[in-house]
């Protein structure tokens, strides 16, 4: 599914059958420079598997710039509400991509009934800031609105579906400050959020599991070391079930 023709990015749809359900749409990390395989295909199984529809958004083969990425994934959300078996669309993103699933859920609450949000980079502050990602997104424009603009954690707001965050305590490229930022602001404007903080992790686990391993690692080390954070997953799915309508 591709729906502007200067843009190559694109949204790999997967049904898991053509009766009406909730769709999770993944929005893999990258620093806003790629989209990582290992946030995507593997991601996807775990909700087919609890039944759910999935969606990978493949943002960054053509790297748009802010305002229009946003503008592309509001309508690829829209194309995929207009199918008849689909019901509510739901967001998970991480890293960076977390950044874009909060970002839209932040824009368009009327289209996202609630997010999942893995390690994501939220705010433009000096102090915690993934810098990579600020430059990327704003096309190294760093004015004084575009960086209020990025930090999404000044743009919470009472529409906004329920936030599901997680995040290690000593992420070394993502500081868990921005967990922190989001969650209390999600708190002060009343958005429903559940915080899970693991204290040990490096960026980008993914699912934690053998298939994700990093390359530098032996999978079956990589699943065991990080083992207590495969939690985060199930959790997230009965968050998920538990959104109302």
């Amino acid at each position: 599914m591709n729906l502007y023709i200067q843009s190559q990015n694109r949204v790999e749809l997967r049904l898991i059958d053509q009766k009406k359900r909730d769709l999770v749409l993944i929005l893999p990390g990258g620093g806003y420079q790629r989209t990582s395989p290992r946030e995507g295909v593997p991601v996807a199984k775990v909700y087919e598997a609890s039944g759910f529809h999935t969606a990978i958004y493949h943002y960054r083969e053509t790297l748009l710039i802010h305002p229009y990425l946003a503008e592309e994934g509001k309508a690829f959300i829209e194309n995929l509400l207009g199918f008849d078996c689909i019901d509510r669309v739901f967001i998970l993103g991480f890293s960076a991509g977390g950044h874009f699933a909060c970002h839209l859920a932040q824009l368009y609450p009327q289209l996202i009934s609630g997010s999942i949000l893995a390690y994501p980079v939220i705010t433009s502050d000096p102090r915690y800031a993934h810098q990579d990602s600020i430059h990327r997104l704003m096309g190294g424009n760093l004015s004084e609105e575009n960086l209020n603009t990025f930090s999404l954690e000044k743009h919470v707001h009472s529409k906004m579906g329920p936030v599901f965050i997680w995040h290690t305590m000593d992420d070394t490229v993502v500081p868990v400050e921005n967990a922190f930022l989001l969650t209390s602001a999600c708190h002060e404007q009343g958005v429903k959020v559940e915080c899970h903080l693991y204290p040990k992790g490096r960026h980008g686990l993914s699912l934690a599991t053998f298939e994700t391993s990093f390359e530098d690692m032996d999978p079956l080390a990589f699943e065991q070391e990080n083992k207590d954070i495969q939690s985060w997953a199930e959790l997230s799915v009965t968050f998920l079930k538990g959104i109302k309508k």
